[in-house]
């Protein structure tokens, strides 16, 4: 996978070897692929969910399949920020979760049924917690 990094916000820092190592530990990853990753604030990403979904509001992280072989993620650091602060967990893990996320629903992965929800975020628990980062969603995830 070749994935490309934009940083267009301030809120966090943004590790770029750290989001790399994470994203090729995802199953799908080592196919080929061009990933585009784009940390910006609350504003940036509140303009795109209410054009691109509709949605009123900031959003953690957009997912946007270019084709089979591309795709872009969008990633709200300033929501990661803020959601880490309200779970006490690192705000660099809650950014990575997000990536990871919006990295699966490219490669696939979905979460509108519970079980399909659980399954994504098994992967992502095993990635945090193998990176050393506190899981920080209440629900019960299958191991």
């Amino acid at each position: 996978m070749r994935i490309t990094i934009t940083n267009e916000q301030t809120f966090l820092p943004v590790e770029e070897k750290k989001i790399y190592d994470a994203i090729r530990l995802l199953p799908g990853a080592d196919k080929k692929y061009r990933l585009s990753v784009v940390y910006v604030d609350d504003k940036e990403i509140t303009k795109m969910n209410e054009r691109y979904l509709q949605h009123e509001g900031p959003t953690d992280v957009l997912a946007f399949p270019i084709s089979s072989k591309e795709g872009e993620i969008v990633v709200s650091a300033e929501t990661a920020l803020r959601e880490a602060k309200e779970r006490d967990v690192e705000s660099e893990g809650e950014l990575l979760l997000y990536t990871l996320h919006g990295t699966l629903h490219l490669l696939g992965f979905d979460d509108k049924e519970k079980e399909e929800s659980m399954k994504m975020h098994a992967v992502e628990k095993q990635i945090l917690t193998q990176l050393g980062y506190k899981w920080s969603w209440d629900e019960d995830v299958e191991d």
